[in-house]
């Protein structure tokens, strides 16, 4: 290694480092630095479990003074700490040191993030994208359940890491506790560093213009721009300067979401996660949940609702335009179905009678009268076989009087004519 190089490297020495805080956690590391907060790789030492720990320091930033400063800190970190779903960093401790220190404890996740997979592999089949986004959605619903919106969701902020046998497992950090917390006359500061306030190319309308009514549909805009990244390699808005990022979420529609090979029900529920009012986008992470499920091209009712469970119900009554049973349809098997455009599902190779699907199937009546022909049919062959049963019975040969007698020859009885 070279002197010039070892010098560069001499200012990254941390004063932490080999520090204990509060008696549980030794630092070890630098995981990421920032202007007022840095990560570190740490050791939990009553358990020897490997930690992160997340560093705020405003000892010389004058925010610690607020004197709502600690009350808030605890308040959100104890709700982040709620925070339990698996696709979410869990946050084991926090507090703060005697020098006023305050620090996060959280779930150290080996891995890389959605930033550097997209810098390195976008634009990403969409299969894969719908992968990432629903557990992304499902992390954030629980959060929304407890009241908390992220608002500063980003590539930078999903881990991917490997869970098992499972690829790309999703960890979703930075639940937005600092900007709760930092409610202070230092926020301006800390917007323009642009650290903890929110990413201009994520950020929601609403959320851009410092609106009060800011909820879960901002994370679900936030989302979109990820989708949209993820299936492009690039942010619908990108241009040379943070204000006119912020004016283009504003006031220009989105370019048109162009993919070849992505489902058009994809793109078209990529383009209403980025609508500029809130209630054009799904109204909760259930619903875009359900939506993201059958993004892919997966079949729905002839009503056009997507089918959850795949099943086709029963009809309620007769002549209910309920299409009829009809095998389930899985992820395995739904490519081998198609549908008629009268609504029923068939399978190649195998058609229905004409009788079901022909020109009279199209109508709502069609159950009645198909009813109808099987009752009759019915009754027709109940009745046939009673009329054959009596013809047998009558054309039936008369019994032999007696047997024959000594030296006469046995004849067969004869057939009528």
């Amino acid at each position: 290694m070279s002197t010039s190089n070892t010098a560069k490297k001499q200012p990254q020495t941390d004063e932490l480092i080999g520090r204990v805080i509060n008696d549980r956690f030794r630092i070890i590391s630098v995981i990421a630095r920032g202007g007022m907060g840095r990560v570190y790789r740490a050791e939990q030492v009553p358990l020897g479990r490997l930690v992160a720990i997340k560093t705020l320091d405003l000892r010389h930033e004058g925010g610690n003074h607020d004197p709502l400063f600690q009350q808030r800190f605890f308040l959100e970190a104890s709700v982040a700490s709620k925070l339990q779903h698996p696709n979410t960093v869990t946050v084991f401790d926090y507090g703060r040191t005697a020098d006023d220190l305050y620090f996060i404890a959280m779930e150290l996740v080996e891995g890389r993030s959605l930033h550097h997979l997209i810098r390195s592999e976008a634009p990403l089949h969409h299969e894969r994208v719908l992968h990432v986004a629903m557990q992304i959605a499902r992390s954030l619903r629980e959060a929304h359940r407890l009241d908390v919106i992220h608002r500063d969701l980003k590539p930078g902020n999903v881990l991917l890491t490997r869970h098992g046998d499972q690829e790309d497992f999703v960890k979703v950090l930075d639940f937005g506790l600092v900007k709760h917390v930092l409610e202070t006359e230092a926020e301006e500061e800390l917007t323009k560093a642009g650290l903890f306030m929110g990413s201009p190319k994520y950020m929601a309308p609403e959320q851009i213009r410092g609106e009060d009514t800011v909820d879960a549909r901002a994370d679900i805009y936030a989302l979109g721009v990820v989708m949209y990244e993820m299936l492009t390699g690039k942010v619908p808005f990108d241009r040379e300067n943070t204000v006119k990022v912020l004016m283009a979420h504003l006031h220009e529609p989105p370019p048109p979401l162009n993919v070849e090979g992505c489902p058009e029900a994809l793109a078209q529920l990529v383009m209403r996660c980025l609508a500029k009012d809130p209630a054009q986008r799904p109204s909760s992470m259930d619903d875009l949940l359900r939506l993201l499920k059958h993004a892919d091209g997966m079949p729905t009712t002839p009503s056009g609702q997507y089918a959850l469970s795949m099943e086709m119900r029963l009809p309620a009554k007769v002549g209910d335009s309920t299409v009829p049973p009809v095998p389930s349809i899985t992820p395995d098997n739904r490519n081998s179905y198609a549908h008629t455009e009268s609504g029923v599902i068939t399978h190649p190779g195998r058609e229905l009678a004409p009788s079901v699907v022909g020109a009279d199937s199209s109508g709502p009546g069609w159950l009645p009268k198909l009813a109808v022909i099987a009752a009759l049919a019915i009754a027709g062959g109940f009745l046939a076989l009673r009329f054959s049963e009596r013809g047998s019975a009558l054309s039936a040969p008369k019994p032999i009087p007696s047997a024959p007698t000594a030296g006469e020859q046995a004849t067969a009885p004869s057939t009528p004519p």
